[in-house]
């Protein structure tokens, strides 16, 4: 990772600031195009190359490691992926304070840090006040992709979901999830489970048009980083 020290000019165009202003789509990519995030992007193979493959729509990724950011920038311009801004930020603070409410099409969760350990759950990312949040990022009809090895991990999105009755529709019915399913690009942590013989659990949301309640009081994220490389 030592070579993602030093960006290019190229690189750093891909690469946002780190403010608290909400992120203006259209003033970013210089168009009006639906939009993609990815919150935790790790290495950047989903994000390049979707975005690769979608020029006709924009992607926004944040990360909150800052080598990662420039390893990705680096991916996205081999594949000549210019559709894509890069952010280096805690996720929870990106979404609630930088992503204009209803203004993403889709949501990409892959494989978040699972604090397996029953005493350190509470640091999950996928936390009820973190949904609640991120549905008035989504716009009605917008799809939340979540992917996890840790399987109670998949149960407790689901489990916090109920206390926000109405926003969501579960696309993955009648169980509200399904594993193994084939991806079209597999993250580096992903062909790495498989590889372990590791089950991978998939939920697949949809958000209504049911407008949220106002937003809950806002507690500043631990800066706890555990690296999953």
């Amino acid at each position: 990772m030592k070579r993602y020290r030093v960006r290019t000019a190229a690189q750093s165009a891909l690469i946002g600031d780190q403010q608290r202003t909400p992120i203006d789509a259209v003033e970013l990519f210089g168009r009006r195009a639906p939009l993609r995030l990815e919150i935790g992007f790790g290495h950047g193979e989903f994000l390049s190359q979707m975005a690769a493959v979608h020029p006709d729509e924009d992607f926004i990724g944040v990360e909150h490691n800052d080598l990662r950011v420039t390893k990705t920038a680096h991916k996205s311009l081999k594949l000549d992926a210019h559709n894509v801004r890069l952010f280096n930020d805690e996720a929870h603070r990106f979404v609630r304070f930088r992503i204009a409410a209803q203004s993403l099409a889709r949501c990409y969760i892959l494989f978040p840090d699972p604090w397996p350990k029953p005493t350190h759950r509470r640091r999950r990312l996928m936390s009820r006040a973190f949904l609640h949040d991120l549905s008035r990022a989504m716009a009605p009809g917008g799809l939340l992709v979540f992917a996890s090895d840790t399987h109670n991990y998949v149960f407790q999105v689901l489990s916090n979901l109920t206390t926000l009755p109405g926003l969501w529709t579960n696309r993955y019915q009648p169980a509200g999830y399904r594993f193994d399913i084939p991806t079209r690009f597999p993250t580096l942590f992903e062909r790495y489970k498989k590889s372990e013989g590791c089950s991978i659990g998939y939920v697949l949301l949809e958000r209504t048009a049911n407008i949220p309640t106002e937003q809950l009081p806002w507690r500043e994220p631990q800066r706890i980083i555990e690296d999953r490389s």
